[in-house]
């Protein structure tokens, strides 16, 4: 190759470069520029569908004629902005506005078609309006995993039994964010979905128990007591550590007596989430039981037992007062613990 031929090789380069980057900015600036053209109509639409909403208006009816002029992709942009303050007669009010823009009945085909970002879409502007469909439980089983974490975001706007247990079912799905989504949607349900998950962990297999276990310890519902002490006993150390911070956010006195006897788990990681469960449940019969891991050969277990006995009040407090002037890790620990408890807190230090 000759230097002639090496030359017209990078100039073509780098005009490709230049070619590139002016037609990104160009791309850029229509955005931009169709941004900017949208904005006041954006603003007059919010400012009255906000109207119709709060009942400022006296004729309703006319305020959401008069929304008919709007896109429906500027009507649902801002609906998407509105809708997580909306409950009560203005959710209703929201109905009536996406039933007369005609944007209900469009989301509702669009369910069935098969490009993903058309269900995806539709999906969120049902979400949106917070509109119940029979179809929702076959979008959580959608082949596109973007549409199932926007279905089960959906049912937490309209809980039902079906949707519930098809929510439970995604928690072992194959896509993370779909998992995530699950959880997320079955913790926000809350003492709703509580039956459905106790159902679950009769039949689920390990993986499963655990992914409910998650949403049972960020829920807290008492009836998951019987359940967890059921799978204390697990063979899996993974599953009866979860076990444990379900039972401390059950508040059953019945919890700390088990807790307890978790402490002499041999793996590691359950004891550690006994000890914290037993600082949840402030059970502080237990602290003498939490005082000998003070000499624990993992710091983080030493740190974590401190930590348990300081949230207990008083009977912990007597105990690290009791250790902290030997030697050894339980004395250093402990005084550690004491030097934290006596930190002036915010509001007394100001």
């Amino acid at each position: 190759m000759t230097a002639m031929e090496l030359v017209t090789i990078m100039l073509t380069l780098i005009a490709a470069a230049i070619a590139m980057v002016l037609v990104t900015v160009l791309v850029s600036s229509l955005v931009q520029a169709h941004r900017l053209r949208l904005e006041p109509l954006q603003v007059v639409a919010r400012e009255a569908i906000a109207n119709a909403l709060s009942g400022r208006e006296l004729k309703a009816n006319e305020t959401l004629n008069s929304l008919s002029r709007f896109s429906e992709r500027c009507i649902v942009t801002v609906v998407l902005d509105l809708a997580p303050s909306v409950s009560g007669t203005s959710r209703l009010m929201l109905h009536a506005l996406g039933d007369e823009t005609g944007v209900l009945e469009r989301a509702r085909r669009g369910l069935n078609r098969r490009r993903w970002s058309t269900r995806l879409y539709s999906a969120r502007v049902l979400t949106a309006f917070g509109v119940e469909s029979n179809d929702l439980c076959g979008l959580l089983a959608d082949r596109s995993p973007e549409v199932r974490a926007q279905a089960a975001a959906w049912v937490v706007v309209t809980p039902s039994e079906p949707a519930i247990h098809c929510l439970i079912e995604l928690l072992n799905d194959p896509d993370g964010l779909c998992r995530f989504a699950a959880k997320d949607a079955l913790i926000r349900i809350g003492l709703a979905s509580s039956d459905a998950l106790i159902r679950a962990l009769g039949t689920a297999d390990e993986e499963l128990t655990k992914s409910v276990l998650e949403v049972a310890a960020a829920i807290g519902d008492e009836r998951f007591y019987e359940p967890s002490i059921g799978l204390i006993v697990s063979s899996s150390p993974d599953t009866r550590a979860l076990a444990a911070a379900v039972l401390a956010r059950t508040g059953s006195p019945d919890a700390g007596a088990a807790l307890v006897a978790l402490l002499d788990d041999p793996c590691p990681e359950v004891v550690m989430a006994a000890t914290a469960g037993v600082g949840k449940l402030g059970f502080w019969p237990g602290a003498v039981d939490i005082e000998p891991l003070l000499n624990h050969e993992s710091w983080d277990l030493r740190k974590r037992a401190a930590l348990t006995l300081l949230s207990l009040g008083a009977p912990g407090a007597v105990l690290l007062r009791a250790t902290a002037p030997g030697e050894g890790p339980a004395a250093q620990i402990a005084g550690q613990a004491l030097q934290l408890h006596s930190l002036p807190t915010r509001s007394e230090a100001a």
